[in-house]
């Protein structure tokens, strides 16, 4: 439910004294008097309520960490009261967060301007599905081997995880719990998991494909929003012979929609560059790690939408794993799975 109540268009631009945020499970509810002036509406910007995560702290109007979520402003000038339940987009790991609302406005040109910036006094803990203990990757000869010493979930007993799974990437730079550059390079689906219980001593062997750089280890859950990074690992530098996968071109935070749309971009430069044929399924079964999503979308029973998607939530390591790509159900799998391999 979202609701708006405006007063007198007499208002500066800024937060008013009353306003929260409260967690219930995958969102948040948004609550605040905001006052926007008419001159700050007169150029265009767009003006939004957001949320902020941030282990260390703000300092000033100064945006850092992860931003939770978003709220798009009605551009009306005065004062009013905005309520709003949105999706919430966490940061991964387990440190105490500090939290800050921030009035932010989008220029015509793509600038942003924090007006106003609220910091909460007391840290958030975000109860996530977590890793605990050892952990290790190591990669070699085509296969990664991932030893958990636990994974447990805080939540309580009647809260069933989404659907668990451990991603390794090689990135560009250690992983912060935000947006991040690299390359996929193993994963596997691990099922869900029970509020206040853990799986001991976890050992996995899963295929891995060639990547280079430092590896981390992702633990990731599926939500409404898709698959969100729930803990990590930032494990010791590893080079795995040469790159052969499109590396992410551009940071990904749980936003599906931007991974997505990224994918497609990649698989539309690798479809000029390799020529894709428009008849894939004619010409044997194509690999649901290395094809561009035009040659996946060529596949009969696959769309536009669904192969990006399917690029989006590489890598896997089994057929059966595509089942956690959006818009892959049990009987789309059962239709193409002959036309598809790893």
């Amino acid at each position: 439910m979202h609701t708006t109540n405006y007063s007198a268009a007499d208002a500066v631009t800024a937060l008013g004294a009353n306003h929260g945020y409260c967690l219930d499970g995958d969102f948040v509810h948004l609550n605040a008097d905001v006052s926007l002036a008419e001159a700050d509406l007169a150029d265009g910007t767009h003006w939004a309520l957001q949320l902020w995560a941030s282990p260390g702290g703000f300092d000033g109007l100064a945006l850092n960490g992860v931003k939770v979520a978003e709220l798009a402003l009605q551009p009306t000038p005065g004062n009013f009261n905005v309520a709003a339940c949105v999706t919430a987009l966490p940061p991964a790991g387990c440190a105490a967060q500090v939290m800050a609302m921030a009035l932010v406005g989008q220029r015509v040109d793509g600038s942003v301007q924090v007006r106003d910036l609220s910091v909460y006094a007391t840290p958030q803990t975000f109860f996530q599905p977590f890793l605990l203990g050892d952990v290790s990757c190591r990669v070699a000869d085509g296969v990664a081997e991932i030893a958990i010493e636990r994974i447990a979930s805080p939540r309580s007993p009647d809260n069933l995880s989404g659907t668990l799974a451990l991603e390794v990437w090689a990135l560009d730079a250690p992983y912060q719990g935000g947006a991040w550059q690299g390359q996929p390079v193993a994963s596997v689906v691990l099922g869900q998991l029970s509020g206040g219980s853990a799986w001991a001593d976890c050992q996995y062997s899963v295929p891995a494909v060639n990547a280079s750089g430092a590896l981390t280890l992702m633990l990731r859950e599926w939500t409404p929003a898709g698959y969100l990074t729930r803990d990590y690992r930032n494990l010791a530098a590893a080079v795995i012979a040469e790159p052969v996968v499109a590396a992410v071109s551009e940071p990904v935070s749980g936003d599906v929609k931007a991974a997505v749309k990224l994918a497609a971009k990649a698989g539309k430069g690798a479809t000029k560059k390799a020529g894709a044929s428009k008849s894939a399924d004619k010409t044997g079964p194509v690999s649901v790690n290395t094809a561009s999503a035009a040659e996946l979308a060529a596949v009969k029973g696959i769309s536009k939408a669904v192969a990006e998607a399917i690029v989006a939530a590489r890598p896997y390591a089994r057929l059966d794993d595509l089942l956690r790509a959006k818009g892959v159900g049990a009987k789309l799998l059962e239709k193409v799975g002959k036309l598809l391999k790893i």
